[in-house]
């Protein structure tokens, strides 16, 4: 397996129906796709939210078990849970973050994810618009 700027942030979930209760962690999550042909370990790697700044808040370090195939997922859910491989079409992981209070800003916040060595290797931007 190797490394490849091939993984992407596909989404942010950051705003879960309702209002924001401890009961809606999971509701909140980031998805990640490998888009290349070459199945990548995820091991060590870190997803972040970061500041306008480029401070690291929150960060999330992936298991050393988790890699991705070509096309398949991982959906980082913000709260605690079991970590799991769901076979399917395309297969994904289930990650779970374990944090007891939300990460994402519904204002607008930054999603960053870095290999081992701390390269980026994506980044998306959430937005949140404003009705005036």
């Amino acid at each position: 397996m190797k490394t490849s700027n091939r993984i992407i942030i596909e989404h942010i979930n950051h705003i879960p129906h309702g209002r924001d209760a401890s009961d809606r962690l999971n509701e909140e999550f980031v998805v990640l796709e490998n888009e290349g042909n070459e199945k990548i370990s995820l091991a060590g790697w870190t997803l972040t939210d970061e500041t306008a700044t480029g401070a690291r808040r929150h960060v999330y370090t992936f298991p050393d078990i988790v890699s991705l195939s070509s096309r398949e997922k991982a959906y980082i859910h913000t709260g605690p849970g079991t970590d799991s491989f769901e076979e399917g079409k395309p297969s994904k992981w289930v990650l779970h973050w374990g944090r007891l209070a939300f990460v994402w800003n519904n204002e607008g916040d930054t999603a960053t994810l870095f290999d081992p060595v701390g390269n980026k290797i994506d980044s998306l931007q959430v937005v949140t618009l404003k009705t005036i």
